[in-house]
């Protein structure tokens, strides 16, 4: 399993915890070093049946400023 965290983040700290904890094997993947692709957006986005929202901090900065909103219809019809 590929664990996308960002290291400084307290959430994504507990979560790697709880993983070890649990005994439960990953990759970590720095998610700001290591992006993930549009490819691989899609894979999950289709696998979970969860809303596109859900894969995007949508209270952080830099979706904020960027206008990722706009850009889920772009992704999700792509």
């Amino acid at each position: 399993m590929i664990f996308l965290c960002y290291p400084k983040c307290t959430t994504c700290q507990k979560a790697q915890k709880w993983l070890d904890a649990k005994g439960i094997p990953y990759a970590p993947r720095h998610i700001k070093e290591q992006n993930p692709t549009v490819a691989e957006l899609r894979q999950w986005h289709q696998k979970s049946g969860l809303p596109l929202k859900k894969f995007f901090n949508t209270s952080g900065l830099l979706y904020k400023e960027k206008h990722f909103r706009a850009a889920h219809c772009t992704i999700s019809h792509s």
